[in-house]
């Protein structure tokens, strides 16, 4: 496939990246930071749309403690893997 343009690869980027937060916190009921764009190096470089997913921070003592819970876990990855899903489905170019 020829290379995808970077403001498109970052369209498409922002897409993945709003499926994922919509079903993980969905999932979750975790607080909603949004969707930030960073220009950061393991993304920066790629040839398909990518994102980073900050699931919490474990200096906060709810967040923390919920991070050590499988269950929860397995919700974050739920929603995870259905926002990819979903996008894959609906939104990527070679659907």
């Amino acid at each position: 496939t020829p290379q995808m343009n970077s403001a498109r690869r970052m369209e498409l980027s922002r897409t993945l990246a709003s499926r994922v937060l919509s079903y993980t916190l969905g999932a979750t009921a975790a607080v909603n930071r949004g969707v930030r764009s960073a220009d950061y190096f393991v993304i920066r470089y790629t040839s398909v749309p990518a994102i980073l997913v900050e699931v919490g921070y474990l200096s906060h003592p709810l967040e923390s403690q919920n991070l050590r819970n499988p269950h929860y876990l397995d919700r974050i990855s739920y929603g995870v893997a259905r926002g990819v899903l979903e996008y894959l489905e609906n939104d990527h170019p070679l659907q």
